[in-house]
Parts: C-alpha cells; sequence; structure tokens
C-alpha cells in the first residue's frame, strides 16, 4: 500500500510488492549514492533468532546503516543494563523447578515472560510439591493469587524492601557460609564493606517500612527465611525495572541474592544458557550510525532509550534520518507521550520518508508512506536461540504451517530483492553490492544453513533432522551451573596479560596486544588469589558501563565517578521524583500498567476470540482511596497527568495498592480493526468487501467498550543510569467526572 493523501490521513493505494520495493529501494539507493547511509534508521519490537540475525546482522550493515533502535528499553532495558553493570551480561534464568523458597518482586510470570511457557510449568510444578511463592507487587496479580502469600508494595519501592532484607541478614550475622564465601572470592567488595554501607545509611526495616508500607515485621521474617533456606530463588521483572530506580534495583537484588549463595547455583538464578546456532556467511560491517537511540542524560544506556528516538528526531541536533522504517513494532502506541510521536510522524519535513512492516494495520501504520504486510510466525522460517530453563541450550526452529495470507511476505525474504533494487539504482557492484553480503536468498535457506553446520545439530541429521522434529538437544549435556568457579589455569601463560582488576586476557586476539576494552572478544578470566578462573566475563554492553574485570561487580566505582558522586559505587536506595507527593486519602494516585493474561502485549488485540474475551478493563482502585475522591464502582473518573488527561470506568477491589491507580495496557485501540477499536481497518475489511461475507462472525461483535490506552498520559521519562523507560512512575489526579 502505497499513501496518497496527506501523511496520517489514512488514504491508500494499492500497488504491488515490485512497485513498494521500487520505492524504498529509490529512497535507499538515494542515501547510498550520497554517502548517507546512516539516515536508514530501523526501529525494531520482537525481534529474535535468526529474523535478528538476517535484518541486523547482514542486511542493514551491508547497506551501511547502524542506526538500529530495538524495543528493550520500554520493556526489561533497566533488568538488563543493572545485569550487565554486576555479573557481566544480560539475562537471568530462575531455576525454579529446583528452588526451595521463591521470593517475587514484581513478576508476573504467570501471565508474560521470556520463555512463557516452559518456565511457568516448572513453577506450578514446585509450588504444586509445596514450595513457598511470596510476591511483592502493586496488585493481586495472576502470580500474586498463585502465591503462598501476596505483600502489597508501593510502586518502586521493592529496592528499599531488599536493601532492608540485607541489613537484617549481615547485621543479624544471618550470612550464610556460602554466600560469605562468594562474597570474598568471586567480589570485588566485602562482606564488612556491606554491612558498614548497609548500616551508615540506615536501611533498617522500619525505614523500609515507612516508604514501601510493607510491616518491618514481614521484612525481617522474609530475609530470615531467604538467608536460612537454599537453594532459594528471588525473581524480579518490571516491578523492580520500569521505575525511575529500576537499574539500581536489579544490582540490589543480585547483591542480595551473591549473600546467600544463591548466584548460578542449582535452584537459584542462574546465568542463561541458549543455543549457539553457526552460519557460514561472512558479516558485513557497518561504522555509520546517527546518535538518536540513547537518549540523553542517561549514565549507561546499552540497551538505548528507544522510547525518546522520536523526540531526538525531531530535536534534530543529533541527526536525522531520512528513513524512517519499522519493523514488529508501533512507535505511537508502545511508547508514551503518544500526541507528540504523532505529530513528528506526521510531519514531512521532519522525517521526508516512512516505511511499516508489520503483520497488521495498526495506529502507527497510519503514518507510513508505503505499508509493507508481515507474515505472522506461524507463516515464516525462523532458528530460535530462547533462555532454557533446565540450563541446557535447547535448538528448535519455527517452519511455516500455513501460506501467508493475502499478500503478506516474510520481510527476510523481502530484504533480499529489497537489496537487489538498491544495487540496480545505486550501480553498486561486486562486494560493493548489498546482495553480494546476503548468499541466502530465503529465510529458510539461512535456517538450513544453520541446521547442516551447527555442531550437534549438524551429527544429529541436519535440516533433514530439525524440519521432521522440530527439536534438538544434546541429551549428554549437563545442566551449566557455577560456571564461574571452572579453574582454566594455576599459572599465566606467555601471550596473556592482566589487569590491575585481575582481568587475564589474551594478547594474540587483539591487534595490538591489548585488553578489548570495546568488545572483550580477548577474555581468557578472572585471576583470584593467583588462579585463573572463568568468572563473570564481561560482554560489550557491560564494558560500557565501566566492568572491567570477571568479578560479580557489587561495588561500582565508575557508577560513582560518571553521576559526579549522585549515586554511591554500592548499591543503594534511589527515591523516584514526585512519589513522595502521593498520600492515602488524597486525590494523587501512582499510575501503573499492567498486562491480562487473555492478550499478548497489545498485538493480540485483532484476534476476535481473544478480544472477546478480553476488550476492556477498567482502573483499579482501591475502595479506602475510592472514598476520597467520592467514586463508586463502576463509574467513570478523569486521569490527569503533566501530559493531558483520559476518562476510565474504574473497578473498586483491595486488590490493589491504595496509593496506586492500575490500568492494562492492551486496550484503547482506534485503527487496529474492528475487534479492537470498532473501527473498520483501512487495509483490511473496508478495502475488501468480501471480508463481509466470508467472516461469519463480523455480524456478532456485542461489545462496545474498547478501554483506554493509558500511554497518552506516561511520559518518555527513563532510569537515569540504565535510560529504560519509567513507565510506573507516573504521577496522575482522579477526579470523579460529572
Amino acid at each position: 500500500m502505497k499513501r496518497v493523501g496527506a501523511r496520517g490521513a489514512g488514504k491508500w493505494k494499492r500497488i504491488t510488492w515490485d512497485q513498494a520495493l521500487d520505492e524504498v529501494g529509490g529512497w535507499m539507493a538515494e542515501l547510498k549514492k550520497k554517502g548517507k547511509e546512516e539516515e536508514l534508521a530501523f526501529h525494531y519490537g520482537r525481534m529474535k533468532g535468526s529474523s535478528s540475525k538476517i535484518i541486523k546482522s547482514y542486511f542493514l550493515p551491508a547497506f551501511g546503516t547502524k542506526t538500529i533502535m530495538g524495543h528493550t528499553s520500554i520493556c526489561e532495558g533497566s533488568k538488563w543494563v543493572g545485569q550487565e553493570m554486576v555479573w557481566g551480561k544480560h539475562y537471568d534464568s530462575w531455576d525454579v523447578e529446583n528452588t526451595k523458597l521463591i521470593i517475587n518482586f514484581g513478576s508476573n510470570v504467570m501471565a508474560a515472560h521470556t520463555n512463557h511457557i516452559p518456565v511457568v510449568s516448572r513453577l506450578s510444578k514446585s509450588l504444586s510439591e509445596g514450595v513457598k511463592m511470596y510476591t511483592f507487587d502493586v496488585r493481586l496479580s495472576e502470580t500474586a493469587a498463585k502465591s503462598t502469600e501476596w505483600i502489597p508494595v508501593k510502586p518502586g519501592t521493592d529496592s528499599a524492601v531488599m536493601l532492608a532484607m540485607i541489613y537484617h541478614i549481615v547485621n543479624s550475622k544471618l550470612t550464610p557460609k556460602r554466600g560469605q564465601k562468594f562474597i570474598a572470592k568471586y567480589t570485588n567488595t566485602t562482606l564488612k564493606e556491606l554491612t558498614e554501607h548497609v548500616t551508615k545509611n540506615g536501611y533498617t526495616p522500619d525505614w523500609a517500612q515507612k516508604i514501601s508500607g510493607v510491616p518491618s515485621k514481614k521484612i525481617i521474617e522474609l530475609a530470615t527465611l531467604y538467608a536460612k533456606t537454599w537453594p532459594a530463588n528471588i525473581m524480579t521483572y518490571r516491578g523492580v525495572a520500569s521505575h525511575h530506580n529500576g537499574t539500581m534495583g536489579e544490582r540490589i537484588s543480585l547483591t542480595l541474592q551473591a549473600l546467600c549463595g544463591n548466584i548460578d547455583v542449582k535452584g537459584g538464578t542462574c546465568r542463561a544458557v541458549s543455543a549457539k546456532w553457526k552460519n557460514t556467511f561472512k558479516k558485513p560491517k557497518a561504522s555509520k550510525k546517527l546518535k538518536i537511540t540513547n537518549g540523553e542524560g542517561y549514565l549507561y544506556p546499552t540497551h538505548g532509550a528507544c522510547q525518546n528516538v522520536l523526540e531526538m528526531i525531531r530535536d534534530g541536533k543529533k541527526g536525522r534520518p531520512s528513513i524512517y522504517m519499522w519493523y514488529c513494532y508501533t512507535p505511537v502506541f508502545a511508547n508514551g507521550d503518544m500526541k507528540e510521536s504523532q505529530k513528528i510522524l506526521a510531519d514531512e519535513s521532519i522525517i521526508p520518508h516512512t516505511v511499516c512492516i508489520n503483520t497488521s494495520y495498526d495506529e502507527s501504520a497510519v503514518f507510513a508512506d508505503i505499508l509493507l504486510p508481515d507474515a505472522t510466525y506461524l507463516e515464516r522460517w525462523d532458528w530460535e536461540d530462547m533462555v532454557s530453563p533446565d540450563q541446557i541450550a535447547e535448538y528448535y526452529i519455527r517452519q511455516p504451517i500455513v501460506s501467508p495470507m493475502g499478500e503478506a511476505r516474510d520481510f527476510k525474504d523481502v530484504v533480499y530483492d529489497l537489496a537487489k533494487v538498491v544495487d540496480k539504482k545505486a550501480n553498486l557492484k561486486g562486494s560493493n553490492a548489498i546482495a553480494s553480503w546476503l548468499p541466502f536468498k530465503t529465510a529458510k535457506e539461512f535456517v538450513k544453513d544453520a541446521c547442516e553446520n551447527t555442531k550437534g545439530v549438524k551429527e544429529a541429521g541436519g535440516f533433514e533432522y530439525m524440519v521432521k522434529h522440530g527439536v534438538w538437544h544434546d541429551r549428554k549435556a549437563k545442566p551449566k551451573y557455577l560456571s564461574h568457579e571452572k579453574i582454566l589455569s594455576k599459572k599465566m601463560k606467555s601471550n596473556w596479560g592482566k589487569l590491575d582488576t585481575g582481568l587475564v586476557y589474551d594478547k594474540s586476539k587483539s591487534k595490538d596486544g591489548k585488553w578489548d576494552a570495546k568488545q572483550g572478544k580477548n577474555y581468557v578470566g578472572q585471576m583470584i588469589d593467583g588462579v585463573i578462573y572463568h568468572g563473570f566475563p564481561p560482554d560489550k554492553g557491560s564494558l560500557k558501563t565501566g566492568r572491567s574485570s570477571g568479578l560479580f561487580t557489587i561495588s561500582h566505582e565508575g557508577l560513582a565517578k560518571k553521576s559526579g558522586g549522585k549515586y554511591p559505587k554500592l548499591p543503594a536506595w534511589m527515591p523516584i521524583p514526585g512519589h513522595d507527593e502521593v498520600k492515602i486519602g488524597g486525590n494523587k494516585f501512582i499510575l501503573t500498567t499492567f498486562k491480562v493474561a487473555a492478550q499478548i502485549h497489545s498485538r493480540s488485540q485483532n484476534c476476535k476470540y481473544l478480544s472477546e474475551i478480553s476488550h476492556s478493563e477498567p482502573a483499579w482502585i482501591h475502595p479506602q482511596t475510592a472514598k476520597s475522591i467520592g467514586v463508586l464502582d463502576g463509574e467513570v473518573v478523569e486521569v490527569a497527568s503533566d501530559l493531558g488527561k483520559i476518562s476510565t470506568k474504574v473497578k473498586l477491589t483491595h486488590r490493589v495498592h491504595p496509593q496506586v491507580i492500575a490500568l492494562a495496557h492492551h486496550f484503547g485501540h482506534w485503527e487496529y480493526g474492528r475487534y479492537a477499536s470498532g473501527k473498520k481497518a483501512t487495509t483490511g475489511e473496508s478495502s475488501n468487501k468480501e471480508f463481509e461475507k466470508t467472516d461469519k462472525d463480523s455480524n456478532l461483535m456485542w461489545w462496545s467498550d474498547f478501554g483506554v490506552r493509558p500511554n497518552w498520559i506516561i511520559s518518555n521519562k527513563g532510569d537515569p543510569i540504565g535510560g529504560g523507560m519509567a513507565t510506573m512512575d507516573t504521577v496522575v489526579t482522579v477526579k470523579k467526572t460529572t
């Protein structure tokens, strides 16, 4: 589809795929001719496995742009940055199947999580066998409801509770020997330093009670239980991460777990193990990038601050893209400050060309110049490399079970054809040709190559085996625990060097014979007491945070220096601006968002069956605080922030913290088709008269309430350390409408 009216007006002309690629390829070719490849900006949502590799590692670098943005900063970005600062890589794995105790801070794993089904099945098994789980959350979530106990906590104060648990453990001499050993040997701090830190700052259970609302007796009870139970597991997610202090909260969580010896042990919190697929194709490199991905004012945005991208583009100080292309993403609906996002995308003087690649017409697609319909996950080829809950690498592929509907195409197949168009229009030949870096013409060819060249999968029968069976893992493999304790050598080798931090590196694997402080690819291990251990290797993300050892980095001097002393080197309490204004009994609340179990993010709203189950969710308010604003169950309230206001029905319930108003974030669509918004989709129903005849459910939709989108009044402000969007921090006023 090609836009024919004003951008955002929703007027389209049907064109062929050849015409669409000719148009987009022409724009890209012009950038090539001008040597401004970085002005192609690519913004993606969910893109993993081979999808990520083909597009991010081959197509975009072959064109020459590194202006690439993901969705991590609006999801788990602060959690990842916190992990990188401490143990070197992001992604943790909760070994809930083998644990004896679970303390959950803000994860609703029962409704949504990475590797959701495998994790939940193991968690459910443990709970059925008597494992106790205590959940801190602002809301009685699906996970809290399955827990031994739900502990309501004021938003953004989970880290205060964890600091108080640390205080109680160290000052009550409860630190188990396994924790003492871990702290002394594998971290860059001491138990004495940690004790002095929490004691000096007064992080007592009574202090935490005043901040969080959690009774000090409960904090002491759980701290004692956690210290005395092994192995034990602490889970964290958006309840910790999606705040102004999210990165710091994750550091505190990992510190608490280290203190009790639950790091990378069976039944504890482990470093992720995933598949290592091998493709034989040489990867191109790109060096050009617009500096619009990290936002401004963030110390370590290792995963970007991509909720701020459109604002950065409007500002223009870091450059502007000529082409803004988004894939499996909706920048208008997913980011905060939605009105501004619409204004920016509608303005052709700010962004000359826009391209939407998605499975459905949505609120962002209306601002595209070209629409490229993408295949769904049931219609495409992929290899996957998700985290294994069993700590054993699991290899599996996705293969299409149906052909793409209508004129949809898998974008991984499209990029080859698009590359050829750019090559022709820009007269690119030989190794300069983009297509020369894409020897695979389809995603299927790419998947086949990986299956035929990945150790283990190859020996099992390669592509033919995977097509037949779908999955493979080494049945002789042992779960990967305690990898940091592996002894690599008891003496230095001639080609090794060592930093002051004890990090050992291979001189022969770097051009200048020095430590690779950008990529960390020549890491060997960590010297401890003269012995070289595997330790906790830093990756390129953690190196950007100033981490320069293979130790579990509890004390972070780089943070203290870079913040000008604002943040101490040891994990500390960070109050959230404005939250001290929220008092029980007033008209100010903290707006928090959540997922409902029947929906997946906001993308499943175009599924009529799921939309019939769950199409709207009123705002949750505690009855105690509802009295202060004179609102009854089912009545309509106005919820206002500095950005504007929305109206929504309320549901009075004791299942939410008294200082919170909670709204599901799936709803409030206005361009997503009749089942999500009541409106006929521009590219579907209204342009295809046969839809009314072929869809037997067309006249059976009984609901008219489609909910409201909270992101209208949520800003794009992020965690000042990691840049992750502070989704849960918005202070709002709530009043009854007349």
